[in-house]
Parts: structure tokens; C-alpha cells; sequence
């Protein structure tokens, strides 16, 4: 199975990772015995990174705390970061995917096709109230604040996307200009901006643009990239890539925000990532789901296998949690 051979990929490489250092002792390969340059240094705003063993070993996902929503493109599951308590939210006989956590944890949107067509649809948290929001968008994502939604209406029969926003119950919609085939939005966590990509050139290049459409960053200069998501510190985006893949294969890399900075996080066809609530952790698709450090160590994987391959991760605390953010800062 894809899962199996990812995760038996996935292991190997995040033992060969140092703790990103030059100079470190040895020099990592992968499987066909090339190099592996070592991944960037990322620690918690108040935790220096750990040299040696422990920087190598896996995750503990017994002690990650929160909710993790995602979909295997037939339905939308969640299940707790630590492993437990997998379930499945949807029942239809038709696609529903793509899910996003509202900030608080209350509510989940989603992309449902009942009409072999993408529609916004919306549910309580437990699977419960679904009723669609819009008859067109996906890639729905949350305001920092939970009171709007960022989307990607599919542009009918032009199929010219662009990025929209709305209010948290479906009113007030509205274009964001200078937005033109955009997909995979992602607030900034000040919420005044919106990171997203396009594929107005042939392939995805991301850019940012304040959510009145005014101060548009083009950052084509990082080249092919997208399904971007800000850190909670909104000090790094996370994209994937097909740049590194002879095939249509991605990986997961990190940049600053201005586009500088650009590291490669994972080796193994990953996509769709996001942060942990923290900033500490990722959470991304591999065939099945996988959660690492934010500098790309002690990848692994959840216990998702009987849902099938599994995609578009969102991650959060509940609304009572008092856990700091702290970020992650890469070198």
C-alpha cells in the first residue's frame, strides 16, 4: 500500500536528520544513497532544540493535544492529535472533503458536491446541521477571529477561480481583487492579509494580498508552490512543491513571508500541511496522515489507515484551551 511505503520512506529519512546544524557528524543519505541536506532548525519561542537522539525519534502523538479534522475526498473524519477517537462526520453518497475547523473548534466547513459540483457546505463540529453555505467555492478557510471565511468560488463556466470572503454564516460575500485564479487561501494570523496560489502561468505561484485586495506580494520569485499555510507566529509559510520531483509527486517546504528563506521540510510526496495550534508541530498528507517538528524531524504517522488516503488536515485546540502559542522559528 502507498501508506505503508511512505511511512517506511518517512521513518528512514527522519532518523538520518540531525539537528540541522552544519558540521554536524556524518552526513545523511536517503534510500538510493544520495545526500540529504540536513532540515532547518525549529524550536518553540521559549525551547531550544534538542541535540542527538531525542531531536531524531519520532513524535510522541500521545502527548499532542486538539482536534484534527481532514477528509479522504469520500468523507470528512476527525480524530484527537494524540490517536484517539477517530470518527467519521459525513454519510453521503456523494464527495465531501477538503474540511476546515472554525478557530474556536465549533464548526466545520467543508467541500460538499451533491451535484457533482463544488458547493461550501457547513457543519457542527460532531457532524451534526449540515447545510450548504454556498453554491459554489472551496478551499474554505477561517478568519483568525471566526467571524468570515475565505474561499475559492471555482468561477462556473469561465473555470476562472478567484479568493472571496464571506461572513461565518454565508452572508456578505464578496470578491477579493487582484485574486484571479486563486486557490488555497490562508489568513495571516492578524488577519489582515491572505496568502494563496494561482495558476494563471501554467503551474502554481503564490502570492499575498490584503484581504481589501490592496498590497498584493507576488512571490513567483520562489517559483512553483502552493497550498500555502501561515504559522501561528506569522513568521513562516508552509507550501508544497512539485519542484524536486521528476513525476507529479510534492514535497513540503517552508519560507519567510517576503519569499526568502526557502526550506525543504520533507521527502517523501507530502502535500496539503498545516501547524499545529502552537506552531510546533505539522500535520500533513502522505497517503495517509503524518504529523512532524516544524524543522521536519521524528516524522509520524496517526493511525488513520482504515479511512483510506487520507488529505487536507486541519488542526486546533478547543475554544477552553489556555496552551501558549509559541511559534516555531526556523533557521
Amino acid at each position: 500500500m502507498r501508506v505503508a511505503a511512505v511511512l517506511v520512506t518517512l521513518i528512514l529519512l527522519a532518523g538520518c536528520s540531525g539537528s540541522g546544524g552544519s558540521g554536524a557528524a556524518g552526513s545523511a543519505v536517503d534510500a538510493s544513497g544520495s545526500p540529504v541536506v540536513a532540515p532547518p532548525t525549529a524550536e518553540a519561542a521559549t525551547e531550544a532544540p534538542t541535540a542527538g537522539a531525542s531531536s531524531r525519534s519520532s513524535v510522541d502523538v500521545t502527548a499532542l493535544s486538539g482536534r484534527i479534522v481532514f477528509s479522504n475526498y469520500d468523507d470528512v473524519w476527525t480524530i484527537n492529535a494524540d490517536g484517539t477517537n477517530l470518527r467519521r462526520l459525513t454519510h453521503s453518497p456523494w464527495h465531501e472533503f477538503d474540511p476546515s475547523l472554525s478557530t474556536d473548534s465549533r464548526f466545520i466547513a467543508y467541500r460538499s458536491e451533491p451535484n457533482e459540483y463544488p458547493e461550501l457546505w457547513l457543519m457542527n463540529a460532531d457532524g451534526t446541521g449540515q447545510h450548504r453555505l454556498t453554491p459554489d467555492g472551496g478551499f474554505a478557510t477561517w478568519s483568525p477571529d471566526g467571524s468570515m471565511i475565505a474561499y475559492a468560488p471555482s468561477g462556473g463556466p469561465s473555470g476562472m477561480s478567484w479568493i472571496a470572503i464571506m461572513n461565518a454564516d454565508g452572508s456578505g460575500q464578496r470578491r477579493v481583487p487582484n485574486t484571479e485564479g486563486g486557490e488555497y487561501p490562508a489568513w495571516s494570523p492578524d488577519g489582515k492579509r491572505i496568502a494563496f496560489n494561482s495558476n494563471l502561468s501554467g503551474s502554481a505561484r503564490m502570492s499575498i494580498v490584503n484581504v481589501d485586495g490592496s498590497r498584493v506580494v507576488d512571490l513567483s520569485s520562489v517559483g512553483e508552490g502552493g497550498q500555502p499555510a501561515w504559522s501561528p507566529d506569522g513568521r513562516w509559510i508552509l507550501f508544497a512543491s512539485h519542484r524536486d520531483h521528476t513525476d507529479n509527486g510534492r514535497d513540503i517546504y517552508a519560507m519567510r513571508p517576503d519569499g526568502s528563506g526557502v526550506k525543504r521540510l520533507t521527502r517523501a510526496n507530502a502535500e496539503t500541511p498545516t501547524w499545529s495550534p502552537d506552531g510546533r508541530y505539522i500535520v500533513f498528507a502522505a497517503g495517509g496522515l503524518f504529523v512532524m517538528r516544524a524543522d521536519g524531524s521524528g516524522v509520524t504517522l496517526l493511525p488513520v489507515e482504515e479511512v483510506g488516503e487520507a488529505s487536507f488536515p486541519d488542526w486546533r485546540w478547543p475554544s477552553t484551551s489556555t496552551a501558549h502559542v509559541s511559534g516555531a522559528r526556523l533557521r
